[in-house]
């Protein structure tokens, strides 16, 4: 599968930042619903989900792939969210991470001032 290619793949790394959705970033079942329409549309097949909710607030989900991973860590008092998505699909370009990101700052609420970092991995 990767003989004749340069590149694993490409990382996505998305800190979301000024979230006015505050419930979903203490709700596994809606967070894991989120990252769960996510690979729908994206056809990524999850192979396993484990999640884990802190006390008194906070969240972690890790969905592994059979494409590699995607997680996300919440962080309520700071109104913040952290995801990573490590795929090892060939796409022509980053569009479909930059409609994966819109997504996020839409269902969140989030600000503008969020980033989104695309790192091709190389062998």
């Amino acid at each position: 599968m990767f003989n004749n290619r340069a590149t694993s793949g490409k990382h996505m790394i998305c800190d979301i930042k000024e979230i006015k959705n505050l419930e979903l970033l203490n709700s596994i079942k809606d967070l894991s619903s989120m990252l769960t329409n996510i690979c729908v549309k994206y056809n990524f097949e999850v192979l396993q989900e484990i999640s884990y909710e802190f006390t008194p607030q906070g969240c972690s989900i890790l969905f592994l792939l059979s494409e590699s991973h995607i997680s996300i860590h919440t962080f309520p008092e700071k109104n913040h969210m952290s995801l990573d998505l490590y795929t090892c699909r060939e796409y022509k370009d980053n569009k479909e991470y930059q409609e994966i990101y819109d997504f996020l700052i839409e269902t969140l609420r989030a600000s503008t001032e969020s980033s989104l970092q695309i790192i091709d991995r190389f062998f």
